[in-house]
């Protein structure tokens, strides 16, 4: 039996064009009616995902920036916040790396440092509460995550500058050019086997789906794990299912859809 439903946004339930499918309301409240919770896990800021889930945000559940924070229906269960002086090396090494920008994922705004107007502009679309600076020192919030946007390739650019520091931070390729920087304890597999706790919900009564390499300890997390078919290959291998439809077809809402119909 299902109980717990858990789905990344970009790559996965969306589309490329950041659209929710329209077929989405109608088997959420499927869901809903059945009594299973559903869970977004995304490195999207939470401004963003209430904005998204603006209809259903008092029923569900979120795990934004990775998973540095957790919220179910409205209560924060944990927060998972970076001290500036653990994370200023990171900033200067990405002061060195051509055709990046640098943000600072906030839990009032994400603080967005670059030249690049496209740059900004694509940050600023996935980050709705936002802030342009010049200078990080004198940011008054609580930091849950670094975000790099790469006009190159970030794998091929910026990873190979800031995989030092994956000893003390979990350092992940989240995007063809994104890359994501949390506290070494996060990452949105524990943020969901917190949330399996809190519940009393296990591995066998979660399913997950995911694209990217920040989704795999997610996809860890659940018997029921799917990897989208336009996934990374490394994710579709480590998955129990590799979805039919891929995330411009609406493969997320088509395989609950097909799986509920069985409960």
């Amino acid at each position: 039996m299902i109980k717990l439903i858990v789905s990344d946004i970009d790559g996965t339930l969306v589309n490329n064009q950041k659209e929710i499918p329209h077929l989405f309301w109608e088997v959420f409240e499927q869901v809903h009616q059945k009594g299973i919770l559903f869970c977004v896990a995304s490195g999207r800021q939470i401004q963003s995902l209430y904005e998204l889930f603006a209809p259903i945000k008092h029923l569900i559940a979120f795990a934004p920036d990775n998973g540095a924070s957790l919220i179910y229906q409205g209560c924060t269960l944990f927060e998972r916040t970076m001290d500036f002086a653990s994370y200023l090396p990171i900033l200067r090494t990405c002061a060195q790396i051509k055709r990046i920008g640098v943000a600072l994922c906030g839990k009032k705004s994400a603080y967005i440092k670059t030249d690049s107007e496209w740059i900004f502009n694509e940050i600023a679309r996935h980050y709705p509460a936002h802030t342009q600076v010049t200078d990080f020192a004198n940011i008054d919030d609580e930091i849950f995550k670094i975000t790099i946007c790469d006009e190159g390739i970030s794998r091929l650019n910026s990873y190979p500058y800031l995989r030092q520091y994956s000893k003390d931070f979990n350092v992940v390729v989240s995007g063809e050019i994104w890359l994501d920087i949390t506290r070494k304890d996060v990452n949105k597999g524990d943020a969901i086997s917190h949330l399996q706790a809190h519940l009393g919900i296990t591995p066998d009564e979660t399913m997950v789906f995911g694209d990217h390499l920040n989704d795999v300890e997610m996809i860890q997390c659940a018997t029921h794990s799917y990897a989208m078919k336009n996934a990374q290959d490394e994710l579709k291998a480590l998955a129990a299912h590799v979805t039919e439809y891929d995330n411009n077809e609406a493969g997320v809402v088509r395989t609950i859809q097909k799986v509920i119909q069985n409960l």
